[in-house]
């Protein structure tokens, strides 16, 4: 099982961190995984999550 940081997720979703974090706390991005007080997120939920669309339905977005 391979783990993104919010930075590689920023990045392969093409946001800043700064965005990335604004959707981790608005539960947009799913896979999230606490690893004490770091986050991670669960590469393969992660990438499902995008070839279904992403957030594109989120008015937020």
């Amino acid at each position: 099982m391979e783990f993104l940081t919010v930075r590689s997720l920023a990045n392969l979703i093409g946001m800043s961190e700064q965005t990335t974090y604004k959707l981790l706390r608005e539960g947009v991005i799913p896979g999230r995984v606490k690893v004490g007080k770091s986050v991670r997120f669960n590469k393969e939920v992660v990438m499902d999550w995008l070839q279904q669309g992403g957030a594109k339905d989120d008015s937020k977005c």
